[in-house]
C-alpha cells in the first residue's frame, strides 16, 4: 500500500523555494525548500528519521485562508447553505451542492466561479460525486439522482428514479463498476449506468434498514460502512453488491443491536449469528458501538483514503454534545473474535400471565415484537426452517455476538447549528481530518507532528490533536469541507453560501 502523500512543489516561486523550514529534533537545523527540490532531482536524499513527518507537519500547520473569492462572491446571488463540496478526480474543478436547489462550479487554481446551475433539482442538493473525469452525480431532497457532464451543463444527462426520500450519499464502486446511493428511506441502491433502461437505469435495492443515516464504500470497494440514528455503525466486510440483497434478506440490524444492548436473547435475531462469523467469506456483518458519551445520531461519515479507518461525527443521546470519533475498520485476526460473544438464557413467555401485565411491566418479547408483525411472529414459531436451524445449531440459540472495541481517537466538537449536518474530510494522504468548527474549521491529526495512523496506533483511545484551528473565517456556521485529491488545498462552505479556500502560507 502506498502511504506516500503528494508533495507540493511550486518550483517557479523563488520566494517559496528559499524560505527556511526549521525542525527541532536531536539537533536544531534549517532546511531550504530549494535544497529539498535539488536533492530530489538528483536522487541524493538522505534524511533523518521523522524528516518527512516534520516537513508535512510544517505544511499543515501553515494552512491559512487565501481568500481570492471575496471580489467575486459579492456579485452573486445567495445560493443558501453549502451542503457538500467535491473536487474532480484531477483536482482542477470544485463542485458545490447548495441548499437552494443549485450547483456551483469553480476553477480550483484561480478560485473563480465558472458556472452556476440554478434549479439543478427541485429541492436542496445534498451530495456530489465525480464518477469519472467528466461526469458527476448529484443527490437531492427531491428524491432524485442526476448525472451531469461538465462539458455541457445546460441540463442533466440522466435523472434516476428509485429512492422515496432525501438522497444523502452517492458512491462509486471500482470493484463492481456500479454507482451506489443511499437515502433517508433506509435503502441502498446499486445502479448499473452502463445498462440504461427505457425509463432510467437498471438498479437494484441491495440493502434496507430503518434509521440508515450515511453509507460509504472503502476506496477498494471491499467494505460498506453504514452509520445509523441509533448510535452504532455497521461494517459489511468482503462486500459483494451482487449478492448483498440475497445474503442479508430479512436481517434487521436494529433488532440485533437491541438484543445486544438489552442482553436478552431473541431467537428471531440469533438465527442471523452466522452473518457475524469471522470465517464468512462474503458480506460479513460487524457492528461498532464504542463511542464516548453514548452516541445517538451519527450524521457524518468519511473513510480514510487507504481504507484504514472511518471518521464519524455524532450527536449524543441528550442532544447536548457533538463528537468526532475515529474507528479502525481493517480486517482483524479471526482469533480476536473467539471470545466476542455471550450466552444468555432465553426467557420463556408465560402465556397464562399475558393478560395480567400491569402498566410499566415489560415482558422479554415486548422489546422486539415491535420489529415484526404478530402474524410473522406466529409463523416464525412454527416455521420448519427456523426450528431446524436451532436443531442443527443449538449452540447459537442463546448466543449473542458482542462487538470488538475499535475506537482509536476522539475529540469533542462545538455543538452549534443544531439540525444541520457538518461534513468531515480526510486529506489525500490520510494524515489530517478537517472538521467544521463553528464559523471556521479545525485540522485534526493523529499525533502532534501529523504522523500517519499506521505509525502512531495507540494502545487505547486518545484525543485527536488540533494541528490548526481556523476560527471565524465565515460569517455563519460551517457545514462542509473538502481537501483536494492532489494538492495541499482545502475548501469550506457555510450556511451563508460562502466558500473559503485554504493552503499552506509559508
Amino acid at each position: 500500500m502506498n502511504t506516500n502523500c503528494q508533495e507540493r512543489s511550486d518550483s517557479g516561486n523563488s520566494e517559496f523555494e528559499t524560505i527556511p523550514i526549521r525542525f527541532v529534533g536531536r539537533n536544531k537545523h534549517f532546511i531550504y525548500i530549494r535544497d529539498i527540490l535539488d536533492q530530489r532531482s538528483t536522487g541524493f536524499e538522505k534524511h533523518h528519521i521523522g524528516y518527512r513527518d516534520n516537513l508535512i507537519s510544517k505544511l499543515y500547520k501553515s494552512f491559512d485562508s487565501v481568500d481570492h473569492l471575496r471580489n467575486y462572491e459579492d456579485a452573486y446571488k445567495s445560493t443558501g447553505g453549502i451542503f457538500n463540496l467535491e473536487f474532480s478526480l484531477d483536482g482542477k474543478l470544485l463542485v458545490a451542492a447548495c441548499e437552494e436547489q443549485g450547483i456551483l462550479l469553480y476553477d480550483a487554481s484561480s478560485h473563480k466561479r465558472i458556472k452556476t446551475v440554478n434549479y439543478a433539482h427541485q429541492n436542496c442538493v445534498n451530495c456530489v460525486r465525480f464518477l469519472d473525469q467528466n461526469t458527476f452525480a448529484t443527490g437531492s431532497d427531491d428524491h432524485f439522482i442526476k448525472l451531469w457532464d461538465i462539458r455541457n451543463l445546460k441540463s442533466a444527462i440522466r435523472t434516476l428514479h428509485g429512492h422515496s426520500n432525501w438522497v444523502k450519499n452517492i458512491e462509486w464502486s471500482e470493484q463492481e463498476n456500479v454507482m451506489v446511493s443511499s437515502a433517508f428511506d433506509g435503502t441502498v441502491y446499486a445502479w448499473n449506468l452502463n445498462d440504461p433502461t427505457e425509463n432510467s437505469m437498471l438498479f437494484e435495492k441491495v440493502f434496507l434498514m430503518n434509521g440508515l443515516m450515511r453509507m460509504k464504500l472503502t476506496p477498494d470497494g471491499t467494505k460498506m460502512i453504514i452509520s445509523t440514528t441509533s448510535g452504532y455503525i455497521i461494517i459489511i466486510h468482503n462486500l459483494s453488491l451482487l449478492n448483498l440483497a440475497t445474503d442479508l434478506r430479512s436481517f434487521k440490524p436494529n433488532l440485533y443491536r437491541l438484543m445486544q444492548a438489552s442482553e436478552q436473547c431473541f431467537p428471531v435475531a440469533t438465527t442471523y449469528n452466522y452473518l457475524f462469523n469471522p470465517k464468512r467469506k462474503r458480506n460479513r456483518i460487524e457492528f461498532i458501538d464504542d463511542f464516548p458519551n453514548s452516541a445517538e445520531v451519527i450524521s457524518s461519515l468519511q473513510i480514510h483514503p487507504y481504507g484504514w479507518c472511518a471518521v464519524s461525527r455524532y450527536l449524543n443521546e441528550q442532544e447536548t454534545e457533538e463528537w468526532t470519533v475515529v474507528h479502525d475498520i481493517q480486517d482483524r485476526d479471526e482469533k480476536d473474535y473467539d471470545e466476542a460473544f455471550s450466552n444468555v438464557e432465553e426467557v420463556e413467555e408465560d402465556e397464562s400471565d399475558s393478560g395480567t401485565d400491569e402498566p410499566g411491566n415489560q415482558r422479554p418479547t415486548d422489546l422486539w415484537m415491535g420489529y415484526i408483525s404478530l402474524d410473522d411472529y406466529t409463523n416464525l414459531r412454527h416455521n420448519a426452517s427456523y426450528n431446524a436451524y436451532f436443531q442443527h445449531h443449538p449452540e447459537e440459540r442463546n448466543k449473542i455476538i458482542q462487538n470488538l472495541p475499535r475506537m482509536t481517537h476522539f475529540i469533542k466538537e462545538k455543538s452549534v447549528g443544531k439540525g444541520f449536518i457538518k461534513g468531515l474530510s480526510f486529506s489525500s494522504d490520510g494524515r489530517i481530518i478537517c472538521s467544521p468548527y463553528d464559523k471556521g474549521v479545525r485540522l485534526l491529526g493523529f499525533s502532534d507532528n501529523c504522523q500517519e495512523l499506521s505509525d502512531c496506533v495507540p494502545e487505547k483511545p486518545q484525543q485527536l490533536k488540533t494541528i490548526v484551528q481556523l476560527d471565524n473565517y465565515h460569517n455563519s456556521i460551517v457545514l462542509s469541507c473538502k481537501f483536494s485529491p492532489i494538492n495541499y488545498q482545502l475548501v469550506s462552505g457555510c450556511l451563508g453560501s460562502k466558500i473559503k479556500w485554504y493552503q499552506p502560507v509559508l
